[in-house]
């Protein structure tokens, strides 16, 4: 008994090494390699436990997970980083208590493979719109299996990772079970050598896909004027981001009078550029007019506008021109408790802080595509506002397009203002997803921020030019027009069903086996094998 239960707790401690490990696969540790290892090790210990235990594993394993990969939410407290770490770990919880309760089958590997893919759908979907930054396919960008983004999604890449992670955690089920490294051949040595061919070579093959351009290209001036502070504070005194903003593109329009740099059609300043409504704020419209004139193109900008309702407000992209503002994109991804308070009336009684978030923002409804006109030929301009990069429905709308827009974008923008987590990992994470959807669409994304890693982006997610950290940085980039939808945008729905449905389909035709061959299994293990299978 005794014995029992220091393997339970151990084989529950291994879990939350489990969790901590695939954490440090985020970056900017980037162990890309521990992800597999970890889903391996947790799912093994999961396979050995009744389903309270698995429940109890899964829980843990989220806890560690979570709080490696994604400290940096304590920047908006340490109670903010528990409660966000606790909810999170929930989703885990879900994936331990159907691996052990399926345990005593064969399909305990394709049933928990169908939990992970839908728990994946639905953390990035919800509550309070979700957050998906904690998808295994974000660990993949610069490793063999990036080559498959374009072709079968974040979706599919992370199938793959998951489905590695089960296969390796079969293999430790397998061992633990009879204590001996032959029961491991041929088997999974021939699954495992399979799947490192189709997944590492596969993609590999896959990297070669590049769609044609529109035969057209743009050239754009990216702006990083940074700011002096950090947290809620970073913006620092009133019209502090715009005059610095203003004073980089300044320097901009001295490299191109001097031959320096490329005249840009169109240039493009961060989310948050201006800190007062552009609208309702005459200094602040002088500031943006004389940057028009040293540009002498229009400016995209991105500002918080007062509106549509009394204290409400909206994160806005807009273009601006001589004559003003020609088109604009709303966000839609608004981040809880930090641009709008959910059930507002109720909670800021119960946690009166809660009002330091400021009026309530607004989502806007639209793609983020802006039909306008440069160098008097028509274009499309794709805009993703921070933390949006995550959100796959507001990635593919802003890419396709509608009847409004005229059609999807055929340049791509992010602006973002990641200045309130200065100094954290937020920034090289939130870069890893801007680089996996430059690989996913198969376009050049040009990358506007106050003060961190501002620059471009390839269509292989490969970095051409990033700027440093809390600095002011201004260049400018010649970029592909593009319009072609690679197969990733265009089936998404379908990669995203199929990462649930298929598995769920191995789990009915191993169902039906098993029942016909009549032979009770547990874990995928003979029975004469089970030795260490009746785990805590």
């Amino acid at each position: 008994m005794v014995d029992r239960t220091r393997r339970r707790w151990l084989y529950t401690g291994l879990s939350l090494v489990a969790g901590c490990a695939v954490g440090l696969g985020f970056p900017p540790f980037d162990l890309w390699w521990l992800v597999p290892v970890g889903v391996g090790v947790f799912v093994a210990m999961a396979a050995t436990s009744t389903a309270p235990v698995g429940l109890l594993r899964g829980y843990v394993f989220g806890l560690g997970f979570n709080a490696v990969a994604f400290h940096w939410v304590a920047v908006l407290g340490w109670p903010v980083l528990a409660v966000f770490v606790v909810w999170l770990a929930c989703w885990y919880a879900l994936v331990g208590l159907v691996v052990a309760w399926t345990r005593s089958t064969p399909v305990w590997g394709m049933a928990g493979l169908a939990t992970w893919m839908a728990i994946e759908w639905c953390g990035a979907r919800w509550p309070f719109g979700g957050f998906g930054w904690g998808r295994l396919a974000y660990t993949a960008a610069g490793t063999p299996l990036d080559g498959w983004f374009p072709l079968i999604s974040v979706t599919g890449v992370s199938a793959l990772v998951v489905a590695s992670g089960f296969v390796i955690g079969w293999a430790i089920r397998r061992w633990m079970a009879t204590g001996t490294l032959r029961s491991l051949l041929p088997a999974p040595v021939v699954v495992g050598a399979v799947l490192l061919m189709v997944c590492g070579g596969g993609g590999a093959l896959a990297r070669s896909y590049d769609p044609p351009d529109d035969g057209r290209s743009v050239t754009v001036g990216v702006i990083q004027g940074n700011v002096p502070g950090a947290g809620i504070d970073a913006l620092g005194p009133e019209y502090t981001v715009e005059n610095n903003h203003l004073a980089e593109t300044i320097i901009m329009a001295a490299k191109v009078r001097t031959g320096q740099a490329d005249q840009p059609d169109f240039v493009v300043w961060p989310e948050n550029s201006t800190a007062t409504d552009p609208y309702t704020n005459a200094r602040t419209g002088v500031i943006i007019s004389v940057a028009l004139d040293m540009a002498r193109a229009p400016l995209f900008l991105g500002a918080i506008t007062m509106g549509p309702g009394a204290g409400e407000r909206q994160t806005v992209g807009l273009w601006w021109t001589t004559t003003g503002v020609e088109a604009s994109y709303e966000k839609r991804n608004l981040v809880p408790f930090g641009e709008w308070v959910p059930y507002r009336s109720v909670l800021t009684r119960l946690v009166p802080e809660l009002a330091y978030v400021g009026a309530q923002s607004v989502p806007g409804t639209r793609p983020g595509v802006l039909d306008v006109t440069v160098q008097g030929r028509p274009l499309r301009v794709g805009d993703l506002i921070c933390f949006e990069v995550a959100y796959d429905s507001t990635v593919d709308d802003m890419l396709v397009g509608d009847d409004l827009t005229g059609g999807g974008a055929q340049v791509v923008v992010v602006q973002t203002s990641n200045a309130m987590f200065t100094g954290s990992d937020q920034m090289a994470q939130q870069d890893q997803i801007t680089r996996t959807r430059a690989m996913e669409a198969r376009r050049e994304i040009l990358v506007a921020t106050t003060n961190s890693l501002a620059g471009l982006i390839d269509s292989h997610g490969r970095v051409v030019y990033q700027a440093r950290l809390r600095t002011s940085d201004s260049q400018v980039f010649t970029v592909p027009v593009r319009g072609t939808l690679t197969p990733a945008v265009a089936y998404r729905t379908w990669f995203d069903l199929a990462s649930v449905l298929v598995p769920l389909l191995g789990c009915g035709i191993g169902a039906v086996w098993w029942k016909r061959a009549g032979t009770p299994t547990r874990g995928g293990v003979a029975p004469g094998d089970r030795k260490g299978l009746a785990g805590p």
